[in-house]
């Protein structure tokens, strides 16, 4: 069996969040579909992991810093599987809505006309009501799914660079 680079596993991560940064920018701005707040949380993951593979391969050599940015990777998978199982708990019903969730509207309104407008310049979409599905799973659903066979094939292939 040969053996894996950690390099090629720093790759395989950036190439996995861009991937998925790439998938949710595509359906809000192409399709058409607004993100939550919570949407929004998970991509923050993706964002730490490229950020953070693409710093290490340019600017650190060391065994040492390879590792830690990979460790820190699987860190932020774990992170973002666990924000997208709560998502889907909201979706279903489990869990309550949280404030971070909810849009609040200023209490200093002075005219339906100016609610009109604030309602028309602030995109609306909530966590617990998801409006894209593929093959009956929302996205929050998908991203448990991808999240997590990221962190085992991670781990799978540090195991194999190991030896």
């Amino acid at each position: 069996m040969k053996k894996v680079r950690l390099n090629q596993i720093l790759f395989f991560l950036i190439f996995t969040a861009i991937f998925a940064l790439s998938f949710a920018y595509f359906v809000q701005y192409f399709l058409g579909v607004l993100p939550c707040n919570l949407c929004l949380y998970e991509r923050k993951s993706f964002i730490a992991i490229t950020a953070i593979c693409l710093l290490v391969l340019v600017f650190f050599k060391e065994k040492g810093a390879k590792k830690l940015a990979i460790f820190l990777s699987m860190f932020f998978l774990l992170i973002n599987t666990a924000t997208a199982i709560y998502h889907v708990g909201v979706e279903e019903k489990i869990f309550k809505l949280s404030e971070a969730c909810q849009s609040t509207i200023p209490q200093n309104l002075e005219s339906v006309e100016e609610l009109k407008n604030l309602l028309a310049s602030v995109p609306l979409s909530r966590c617990d009501e998801p409006d894209f599905f593929i093959l009956g799973f929302s996205l929050a659903r998908w991203n448990v799914l991808y999240c997590l066979g990221l962190f085992f094939m991670i781990l799978i292939l540090y195991r194999k660079a190991r030896k």
